[in-house]
C-alpha cells in the first residue's frame, strides 16, 4: 500500500507531494509547501538512492521505491513495508524459539533461536505440515492443540523427535493468531533447558543492574523525574519530550530565561538510547568567534603556532548528545559551518587532512524568537530548519502558576535538608505574593528568592514569612501610590504614530524614562516603583538603549 508519492526533477528538487491514506492526517500542505524547489536530500536530511531504501519523515519510517521518469523520478513511500521488516527483525532478536504456522498446520517461519535449538533451516521446513516435520501424536502437538481449540496452551512440556532423529524436550507456549474473530494461524514459543538457564541469568543480571548505582565514571544527569510540576502545560511538554527522546531528530528547546531548558535537555538525553554515551553542554554565548571552529571541531598539532592535537565538542560527544545552549548567539558565519557538519555528518579538525565521521544528537536551546531573528538576518533560515526538526516549548512560570506551591515546598525542603534545619512551611501571605508576582526570571528567579528568604529567616523559624522576602517583592503592594506620577502621562506625550506594537514600545520606553527621572536615574528604586525586578528593568533598558546617565 502506498502512503506517499513524491515527485522530483532531474536535479532531485522537490516538485510535488501527494499524501494518501492516513498520511493526510500526519502531514498538512504547509509541511511541504515551503520545501518545494529544494533538494530532496536536504529536505529529508539523508541521501536517497535509485535502489530504494528507508526514510524517516517527522519520526515516521517509510520504505521507498524509485521510479525513473523522463522529467525526473517518482518516489513511492509505504509505511507497511517498514513495519513488516521491523516485525521480522524483532522476532529474530527474541531469545526464545518462535515458530509460526498457518491455520491448517503448515510451517511459515521460524526465528534464528528456533533454528539453532532444533538445527533446521527455514527453507527446509517452509510449506511442510507439522505432522511431517516431527514424530509426534496429534493430541500431544502444541500447534495442533492451539489450532483445534483456538485457545492458548501455556508452559507445556513436549517430548518429540526432530527430522534428524534427535530427541528434544522443550517447554512450549502456543497462541492462536486471529484478526477479528477469524483464525489465521498459530505461533509457538519454545525453550529447552539451556534457554531457560539464559532467561534465568538475564533475570539475575537485570535485578543486579536495578539494584546497582550509576556508573562512577559518568556524572549523574537530570531526568524527567527531577522536573517538579503539577500543571497540565508542563505535563504535556514532558510527555512530548519523552516521545521524541527515542528518536535521533534534532530538537530545539524554546523558552524564556530560567524556565529550565538545560534540565529538559539533560532529561531527554537520560531517557534516550544514548543515555550511556557523553552529554556535552556548550554555552554558545561564551564561545569566542575566533576560537569557534577549534573548540567545536578540534585541532591538529602544527595547525598554527602553539597548536596541539585536541578533540572538539563534536568528538567529545561522539555517540551521545551535544547540547548547544543560547544557540541564537552564534553568528551567521559560524551557523554556516555548523550547518555543513549537521548535514554531512562529518568534519575536519583545524589543520587536519582527513574527515571524521560524526554520530551526535543535537539539542539546542534559545530564549529569543527565531522568526524575528531570521527577519533581522541574525539567524540563517536553513540553519533554523535544520536544528528545529522538533521544537519543544517550555512554559514560563507565569503560565504555570499552579506549580508555585509545589516548587516552594520542594525548594524549602531542599534548603532545610542541606543546612540540617527542621522542616519549614510557607505563610499564606508569602504564598499569595508569590502567586501575584509575574516572575520574569521564571523558576531560576523563584529558587533564588526562596534561598534568600530562607537565609534571611531566623534559624529556629518554622514558617517562611512575608517579611523574609526580598524588598522588591514586599514593595510591589505599594506601587499604587506612585501610579499618578508613573502612569498618568500627559496626553501630549502619548505616541500617535506607528502601528500598535510600535506605539506600545514607545509608551513603555516613556514609562521607564519617567520612572528613572523621578528616582534620580537609580535603577533599583525605579524597578521597585515599576513593580519589577532590577534585572527585568535592566533588560528593558538595554532593549530601548536607555542609558543611566
Amino acid at each position: 500500500m502506498v502512503d506517499l508519492i513524491i515527485k522530483i526533477d532531474l536535479e532531485h528538487r522537490l516538485q510535488e507531494v501527494c499524501c494518501l491514506s492516513i498520511t493526510k492526517e500526519w502531514f498538512d500542505s504547509e509541511t511541504w509547501s515551503e520545501s518545494l524547489g529544494q533538494k530532496i536530500d536536504y529536505i529529508l536530511g539523508t541521501s536517497i538512492h535509485p535502489s530504494g531504501g528507508i526514510l524517516e519523515i517527522q519520526s515516521r519510517f517509510f520504505k521507498y521505491q524509485w521510479i525513473d521518469e523522463p522529467l525526473g523520478a517518482t518516489l513511492f513511500l509505504s509505511r507497511d513495508g517498514v513495519l513488516l521488516d521491523l516485525y521480522e527483525q524483532t522476532i529474530q532478536q527474541v531469545a526464545e524459539g518462535i515458530q509460526i504456522y498457518d491455520r491448517n498446520g503448515y510451517f511459515l517461519h521460524g526465528n534464528p533461536a528456533s533454528e539453532t535449538l532444533e538445527r533446521y533451516k527455514n527453507e527446509d521446513f517452509r510449506g511442510k505440515h507439522v505432522m511431517d516435520l516431527y514424530d509426534l501424536k496429534e493430541e500431544f502437538s502444541t500447534v495442533l492443540t492451539v489450532l483445534r481449540t483456538q485457545k492458548p496452551v501455556l508452559n507445556r512440556c513436549d517430548n518429540f523427535k526432530t527430522t534428524t532423529g534427535k530427541t528434544l524436550t522443550t517447554i512450549n507456549s502456543g497462541y492462536p493468531l486471529k484478526i477479528g474473530d477469524q483464525l489465521y494461524g498459530a505461533c509457538v514459543f519454545e525453550s529447552d533447558l539451556s534457554g531457560l538457564k539464559r532467561i534465568k541469568s538475564r533475570a539475575f543480571n537485570l535485578e543486579a543492574y536495578v539494584e546497582s548505582q550509576h556508573p562512577t565514571h559518568q556524572e549523574p544527569l537530570y531526568t524527567f523525574d527531577d522536573i517538579v510540576h503539577e500543571s497540565e502545560s508542563m505535563k504535556d511538554a514532558i510527555h512530548f519530550a519523552k516521545k521524541v527522546s527515542l528518536t535521533d531528530s534534532s530538537i530545539l528547546i524554546a523558552g524564556a530565561t530560567g524556565t529550565g531548558k538545560e534540565l529538559m535537555a539533560q532529561s531527554i538525553h537520560s531517557f534516550s538510547p544514548r543515555r550511556h554515551k557523553p552529554f556535552i553542554d556548550v554555552n554558545c554565548s561564551a564561545v569566542p568567534t575566533n576560537l569557534f571552529e577549534s573548540m567545536f571541531f578540534g585541532t591538529e598539532k602544527g595547525a598554527f603556532t602553539g597548536s596541539i592535537t585536541k578533540q572538539g565538542f563534536f568528538e567529545m560527544a561522539e555517540g551521545g548528545t551535544l547540547f548547544l545552549d543560547e544557540v541564537n548567539s552564534i553568528t551567521p558565519e559560524m551557523q554556516a559551518k555548523l550547518l555543513r557538519v549537521l548535514q554531512e555528518k562529518r568534519f575536519q579538525r583545524i589543520g587536519g587532512s582527513k574527515y571524521i565521521r560524526s554520530n551526535v544528537r543535537i539539542i539546542t536551546a534559545a530564549n529569543e524568537d527565531f522568526l524575528e531573528l531570521m527577519e533581522q538576518q541574525k539567524v540563517r533560515k536553513d540553519f533554523y530548519y535544520r536544528i528545529s526538526t522538533i521544537k519543544i516549548d517550555i512554559p514560563t512560570l507565569q503560565e504555570r502558576k499552579e506549580d508555585i506551591p509545589t516548587l516552594a515546598r520542594y525548594f524549602l525542603d531542599e534548603f532545610c535538608n542541606h543546612y540540617h534545619r527542621p522542616p519549614m512551611t510557607l505563610s499564606e501571605k508569602a504564598l499569595d505574593e508569590f502567586l501575584q508576582y509575574e516572575w520574569p526570571g521564571n523558576v531560576r528567579e523563584f529558587r533564588h528568592t526562596i534561598e534568600y528568604a530562607f537565609t534571611r529567616a531566623p534559624e529556629d523559624a518554622l514558617v517562611l514569612e512575608f517579611e523574609h522576602l526580598p524588598d522588591y517583592l514586599q514593595s510591589t503592594k505599594r506601587v499604587s501610590h506612585k501610579a499618578p506620577q508613573l502612569f498618568s502621562l500627559p496626553p501630549t506625550t502619548l505616541p500617535i504614530d506607528g502601528n500598535f506594537d510600535e506605539r506600545m514600545e514607545a509608551f513603555e520606553r516613556k514609562l521607564i524614562e519617567n520612572a528613572l527621572d523621578l528616582h534620580g536615574r537609580n535603577v533599583s528604586k525605579s524597578a521597585k516603583a515599576l513593580g519589577m525586578s532590577r534585572q527585568n528593568l535592566q533588560y528593558r533598558m538595554r532593549k530601548f538603549n536607555i542609558a543611566i546617565d
